[in-house]
């Protein structure tokens, strides 16, 4: 007799959350330190609406999340070997910033056209970020300025009714404000850290 194949409790929210992310939409969910607006990063009207609802200018950097190596591979000219024992041996989330950034929207980019990449290990945006097939473009789900909301209940009634689609996933949990570790690499391989 063929066992059942246990179905996760979010599985529908993260379907819906996919769907959403297709339509080239930005969506409110935990992330793997905080709640975060996200758009797909390969998409220009997508992350211009995901700047306009964080009221967040055109020129400033956003990191994004990507599923697995592949996905860090595709997205970056080149990962320096201590880059990826990083991602392997870090005990919190950590975001590299990577020389050279490619198949993005080119306003995530930073410096040099550089881009800070993280890879998540939280089951529901892994889930989320495999099934849209790109690295989303992710930003603490706060208007520019203001303080990083701890819970949902936090987050400013502009952003809950600027997105379409918040996640229920998490929605009652108390995430840190903490955020990733952040380390920059420069095209020699050398790195210096940007954020403890």
């Amino acid at each position: 007799m063929a066992r059942k194949k246990q179905v996760e409790p979010w599985r529908e929210d993260a379907l819906e959350a996919v769907r959403t992310l297709r339509s080239g939409s930005v969506i409110l969910h935990a992330t793997d330190t905080v709640w975060g607006l996200a758009c797909d990063a390969t998409n220009p009207e997508a992350v211009a609406k995901l700047r306009a609802i964080k009221g967040r200018d055109n020129v400033s950097p956003i990191l994004v999340l990507a599923s697995d190596e592949s996905m860090i591979l595709k997205h970056a000219e080149e990962v320096p070997d201590a880059a990826w024992e990083l991602y392997d041996c870090a005990d919190r989330p950590t975001t590299i910033v990577l020389p050279n950034g490619k198949g993005v929207d080119p306003s995530i980019l930073g410096e040099g056209n550089s881009i800070a990449i993280r890879r998540i290990e939280e089951p529901w945006c892994e889930f989320v970020i495999k099934g849209l097939g790109n690295p989303v473009a992710s930003s603490s789900a706060n208007l520019t300025g203001e303080p990083t909301p701890n819970s949902f209940n936090s987050i400013a009634p502009s952003i809950t009714v600027g997105v379409d689609f918040v996640s229920s996933h998490r929605k009652s949990e108390t995430l840190s404000t903490r955020p990733s570790f952040m380390v920059a690499f420069d095209k020699d391989g050398r790195f210096k850290i940007l954020r403890k």
